[in-house]
């Protein structure tokens, strides 16, 4: 009996010491094994709906840059194919623009098809290559992204995205991880930000914030902040700008409930060839 109750005593208390010390008994979440758990889960998504939101303003002696984005998107991916739908507001050179966007990014026959809307007026891009963009979900980026996440930290309070509970995991990141992540058109805000050197920004330590829905290890939420990195870079390169903000913001909404999308008729009917 005394054996009996002594085992039993011995195996509480291990029970006590891997809750207490969260040690590998209690499978403690760290920032690498998240990583993973969330590219193990997006390998299972067939598509998202999210949104793109953009900040950017910029000083230098004789002009303002100030670039606003906020978009809303669904994307499937077998098959490929995206839409988005918003709006941007430019202030370029005292030129100060604001419009509504709409793009559809399909397949059509052996052909990468993009119909873009300006304030109601489309236009029909194709190519035999698929565009790559940015913005999206690559589970293969997020298994890469694992080996930079060793020196993240896990908040240790949670946060509440599209009213569900969060982990939220900080840290820094390749440039070249943040391209594969935003696109480089998104990094040039669309032909209106000249960077002194793409090939440095590669090799940058950039931050990043995720925010994981709990339940799902899926992402929630994506900021990327380049403000400070684009200010020290164009001050090595003798630039006279001022990045006041540069921050992107990727919200991931749904999971696995867009249906097909398909470009209306009445959209190619208003083409301007």
């Amino acid at each position: 009996m005394k054996k009996r109750n002594r085992t039993a005593a011995l195996i509480f208390l291990l029970v006590l010491i891997c809750i207490g010390v969260l040690s590998g008994c209690s499978g403690k979440m760290t920032p690498r094994k998240m990583m993973i758990a969330m590219s193990k889960n997006l390998k299972k998504v067939e598509s998202f709906s999210n949104t793109v939101k953009a900040d950017i303003k910029m000083e230098d002696v004789v002009r303002v840059t100030e670039v606003s984005m906020d978009m809303t998107m669904e994307n499937t991916l077998k098959p490929k194919a995206g839409h988005a739908k918003g709006t941007a507001s430019v202030n370029f050179r005292g030129i100060k623009l604001s419009s509504d966007m709409e793009i559809y990014q399909v397949q059509e026959g052996d052909e990468y098809v993009t119909y873009s809307s300006m304030d109601g007026n489309w236009s029909r891009e194709a190519s035999k290559k698929e565009k790559t963009s940015g913005l999206s979900l690559d589970s293969g980026m997020f298994q890469e992204m694992s080996e930079a996440t060793d020196s993240f930290r896990i908040a240790e309070e949670t946060v509440e995205v599209n009213k569900k509970v969060c982990y939220q995991m900080y840290g820094e990141v390749a440039g070249a991880e943040i391209m594969g992540l935003l696109g480089s058109e998104m990094l040039h805000a669309y032909g209106l930000v000249e960077i002194p050197d793409e090939e440095a920004i590669m090799k940058l330590a950039i931050p990043i914030t995720f925010d994981i829905y709990k339940e799902e290890i899926l992402p929630a939420r994506i900021i990327v902040d380049m403000t400070d990195v684009l200010n020290n870079l164009y001050d090595d390169y003798g630039e006279t700008t001022d990045v006041n903000d540069f921050t992107v913001e990727l919200g991931f909404t749904e999971y696995n409930s867009v249906g097909e999308i398909v470009v209306p008729e009445a959209v190619k009917g208003r083409l301007n060839w």
